[in-house]
Parts: C-alpha cells; structure tokens; sequence
C-alpha cells in the first residue's frame, strides 16, 4: 500500500555500486514515523525483492536524524492507519516489516554505518542490520516509545539479543541518548571509530566480509540468528548439520 506523499520533497534511498559484491544503500535523515518513512520503506522492500545473487555485502549508509526530519506527516500516516480495519492495518505493519526483513537474509551481510545523532526510524533501520560501524559523533535514541507510537519494524527482540532485557527496557522507556563509545560497549555498535576513518574502516571491514567463504559466511550468521530460539542440545545439533553441509559443499564428488 502506497501512501506517502508524491510531492515530498525528501530523498528516498539512493543506490551506489562502485564494488563488485557490494551495493550500497545511501539513506537520508529519518526520526519520526512519517510519509518520508513510508517511502523509505517502499523503496527498501524494491531493492530487496531486485536484489540480484552476486550481492553480498549491503552496507546502509544512515544519515544522522535530525529534529526536523518529517515535521508535518506523522499524525497523517497514524490517522490513515487507525482508519484500517485491524486485519487490514496489520497487513500494512506487516509490510513494512517485510520491507526491512531482507537486511538479514542468510546470504548477504548487511553494514550499517552512521554519523551524528540518530533516532527513531534510522535507529530502527541500523538495528535491522547484521553489523553497525558508527562514527565517534554518532549517537542513539530510541524515542519510538516517547512518541505517541511504538517500535514497528521487529527490531524490538534484536535489541534484546544486544543489550540485554533490563538495558533495553531502560533505553525504550526513557529515549535516552547513547554516544558511540557506550554503544560500542553495550554492543549497539560494532565499532565506533573517529569520522574522518569511517570511510576507510568500512572498506576494510567489507573487503574482509567479501574475503570469506560466503556459503560459510551464510551458514555461520543462520546459526547465530537461530541460536536464541534454539535449545543447547538443539543448537548443537544445527552445528553439526551445518559443519556436515560445508563438508559436503566442499568434497562433493560428480558420479
């Protein structure tokens, strides 16, 4: 379902390919859940569902929010969806869900990258992602909870998985402020570096994603992403099924 205003004038995500196995996501400013979030979102699920099989690596690039990212277009798409039927508002939640879902495809790594503050949606949008490399005057804030809405986009249990149940409550209730030295710590962040390096430690990082084995690669992150709901014995178990499946990848023989 398409909603977003046609004459929004924000940008909706830009494309770059300047590397083999690698597609870039350029993202403008996002905070509150409003018409440009909804483009934003559209145009994701677009790239998802064209991406093509030698993409391995996606890395998002964030723009920090800023407080005026969508200032008048948020009541709209909440009054457009509280006039849904519930069967037909959660089809469009689910969607946009679905929008995002592909960032954490077994077969593509997903990076993101950000400078400055980031809130809501683009907070959001980095926790959607397999990785997170943030520049030292990046931040986080996750205000969808202090907004009159609620996080949307399934990110809710990632961040449990990151930061534990008790961290993750604290920072939805209160919308609270993390620099990147303390998301890198609490494991918001994968690494916060200085801004003029950022550029370079992503190339580096993606060039040793793109050096690894990429069926190994897949196999190693669907075990990771399935470990939570996994018991020991269980999760023991898919090693073994996925430690025998390389093996054979790799000894197959033709008749």
């Amino acid at each position: 379902m398409t909603w977003a205003d046609s004459t929004d004038e924000w940008v909706v995500p830009q494309l770059r390919r300047d590397r083999q196995g690698v597609l870039t996501v350029v993202v403008g400013p996002l905070g509150r859940f409003g018409d440009t979030t909804v483009r934003t979102l559209e145009k994701l699920a677009r790239i998802g569902a064209d991406l093509t099989g030698d993409v391995r690596v996606v890395v998002l690039e964030l723009a920090g929010s800023s407080s005026q990212s969508d200032p008048s277009t948020t009541g709209s798409v909440s009054a457009r969806l509280a006039s849904l039927s519930d069967e037909e508002r959660d089809s469009v939640l689910a969607s946009y869900q679905a929008a995002v879902g592909w960032l954490r495809r077994a077969d593509v790594v997903s990076v993101a990258t950000a400078r400055g503050p980031l809130a809501g949606v683009a907070v959001e949008l980095a926790l959607c992602c397999d990785l997170r490399l943030v520049a030292t005057d990046a931040s986080f804030a996750l205000t969808g909870g202090r907004s009159e809405a609620a996080p949307v986009l399934g990110t809710t249990g990632r961040l449990v998985d990151l930061v534990g149940a008790g961290r993750a409550t604290e920072l939805c209730l209160t919308g609270r402020r993390v620099g990147a030295a303390e998301a890198e710590r609490l494991g918001l962040a994968s690494r916060a570096v200085p801004e003029a390096e950022l550029t370079a430690v992503t190339d580096a990082f993606v060039a040793d994603l793109l050096s690894a084995d990429r069926a190994a690669l897949a196999e190693t992150k669907a075990l990771l992403a399935g470990a939570p709901q996994r018991t020991p014995c269980e999760q023991a178990a898919a090693e073994r099924e996925s430690f025998a499946r390389r093996l054979d990848d790799r000894y197959a023989t033709t008749d």
